[in-house]
């Protein structure tokens, strides 16, 4: 087996002994055709037979699913967002550390590992899992959320993840409120709120235009925010032509591009002139305030003689 070297993520999600090794070295030592076992997420005092299986790569997407309450949504998934794992994956053929997969019926769900899945279907590479028909839906939910240590979903993914325990709480009886979430997730309201609104408002179609999820922060997503409220329309358009922009385009820094995507999607309109210029000469301009009417005269000093200031002071006087 070859060594390990970036290939794939670690996976420590409950750091418990088993036997003096840590869950992930026992994980790391499976081999195709292993059994081993490991203490249920939802309870250490239950164990879970585990059986380890190459899925070659061409039958990876029909043999595998990724959970449904996953926090990482599959269709954001690109060669960037998995980039740190790639080049390892493809240069050994597969992912050295398995993923873990819940045999739940006719299907193989992936509890754990679902980037390590994207990385094997992109190269071409075998996938390399551990499952179990002993998992039951708490040990998965568990799982789904210890596997995001590595790399944390983006602000998008985690506010579609709160919405569904925001909608679990509503069935429950229970208001759903910000601060519920966030004593149910171990995060502030304030990041339940903001992650929570930017799933609400910001269409996939404008993540998908980043380098990676990951790219739109708190910061990045309000600012998206306010242009779609300011135009939707102008908004979905300047969406639907960002493609086709040659300069963006030809940006090659994943950051730089990231910051030139939300520039040109949240540039506001320049602001129409509330003046009418009326007289605009090299000297004398003369301008009238459109909502108010009122008018305003700039004169160079240098054309302004004693005489020429007179005649003007003598006519200002003049009005009632």
């Amino acid at each position: 087996m070859a060594k390990k070297r970036k290939n794939d993520t670690s996976l420590d999600p409950f750091s418990t002994s088993i036997e003096s090794s840590s869950l992930d070295a026992l994980l790391e030592q499976a081999n195709a055709g292993d059994v081993i076992s490991m203490p249920a997420p939802s309870d250490p005092t239950r164990q879970i037979t585990l059986v380890c299986k190459v899925i070659p790569s061409s039958e990876i997407e029909s043999k595998t699913k990724v959970y449904g309450k996953n926090r990482r949504v599959q269709s954001l998934l690109n060669e960037k967002s998995v980039a740190d794992i790639l080049p390892a994956i493809a240069e050994d053929g597969r992912n050295q550390h398995p993923a873990l997969c819940w045999d739940k019926g006719t299907e193989m769900l992936v509890l754990a590992g679902s980037r390590r899945r994207k990385a094997c279907i992109l190269s071409g590479s075998d996938y390399l899992v551990l499952s179990s028909e002993d998992f039951t839906e708490q040990d998965a939910k568990i799982l789904a959320v210890s596997s995001d240590q590595y790399i944390a979903p983006s602000l998008w993914e985690l506010g579609q993840a709160y919405q569904q325990t925001r909608d679990e709480l509503i069935a429950e009886g229970k208001k759903g409120s910000y601060r519920e979430i966030a004593a149910i997730e171990g995060v502030s309201h304030t990041a339940i709120a903001d992650a929570i609104k930017a799933y609400e408002n910001l269409p996939a179609s404008v993540l998908s235009l980043y380098p990676t999820a990951n790219h739109v922060g708190r910061e990045v997503a309000k600012k998206l925010i306010a242009a779609k409220e300011r135009d939707e329309q102008a908004f979905t358009r300047l969406v639907s032509e960002i493609s086709t922009d040659s300069e963006i385009n030809a940006i090659s820094s994943d950051d730089k591009r990231a910051l030139a995507i939300t520039k040109y999607l949240t540039v506001e309109p320049a602001t129409p002139s509330r003046r009418e210029s009326l007289i605009e000469s090299e000297f004398v301009t003369v301008q009238r305030n459109i909502k108010s009417g009122d008018l305003s005269v700039k004169i160079d000093n240098k054309v302004m003689t004693d005489k020429r200031l007179e005649q003007l002071t003598k006519l200002l006087n003049s009005f009632n």
